[in-house]
């Protein structure tokens, strides 16, 4: 048939975590993101310009790239995946880019997508230890740090409204944003603690309001009798 012909060489990037086989799919308020499988050359060069341009935290330009100019996620997918990202070891971003890069190439896909995030910035980062040595303690050079700091700032307040944005409205949403952004950034605990905690809640909430979703989608309307 012409359809599945024309959605060979496309791909629909499914939400994680992904749902189990025969389960409905939840609406979203993003439009379906359909776009080339990208190659291992591709994820090289999208996470490079990422870590090239990354200045102030590379999270915004990561979400940025794979969600408004490359389309391989929707806003909630992203904000689906960063959780994902935050409780395995290592950078988040780098992360992302191994799930990313696994799913679309296998394990050289991750391995692509991780050398060209790395690749600028550990060339970059080894000329400004030389240069920081020789004049990181001028005033100069201390004034454009500080200047640095509140655009740095205005990066994450920014991704963390897109992400927000992205996500399901609900009161549950809300609440559980609200309560990880006091335990971690007023009381100070520890991610993984936040997480452990308030994870779980999160995930029977989800569960709790999919089965009613469901429930309600599938009784007849009053009038159907």
């Amino acid at each position: 048939m012409p359809a599945d012909s024309d959605n060979s060489d496309r791909h629909d990037v499914p939400s994680l975590p992904s749902t189990p086989s025969g389960a409905g799919t939840q609406p979203t308020a993003d439009p379906q993101v359909t776009a080339p499988r990208p190659s291992c050359w591709q994820l090289a060069v999208a996470f490079g310009s990422v870590g090239a341009t990354g200045f102030g935290g590379v999270l915004p330009w990561a979400r940025r790239m794979v969600v408004d100019q490359k389309q391989w996620l929707t806003d909630r997918e992203f904000a689906e995946l960063l959780p994902l990202a935050q409780l395995l070891p290592g950078p988040n971003v780098a992360n992302i880019a191994t799930v990313l890069g696994r799913r679309f190439q296998g394990p050289r896909g991750a391995a692509s997508a991780v050398a060209g995030l790395y690749f600028c910035p550990t060339i970059v980062i080894i000329l400004i230890g030389f240069a920081y040595a020789q004049w990181g303690q001028t005033q100069v050079v201390q004034h454009l740090l500080s200047g640095l700091m509140p655009a740095a700032t205005g990066l994450v307040i920014a991704t963390a409204l897109r992400l927000l944005a992205g996500l399901e409205r609900h009161w549950s949403t809300l609440t559980f944003a609200a309560a990880t952004f006091i335990g971690s950034f007023v009381f100070g605990l520890p991610l993984l603690v936040v997480l452990g905690v308030l994870g779980p809640c999160a995930i029977l909430m989800a569960y709790h309001l999919r089965r009613q979703r469901d429930a309600n989608g599938m009784r007849p309307p009053p009038d159907a009798a």
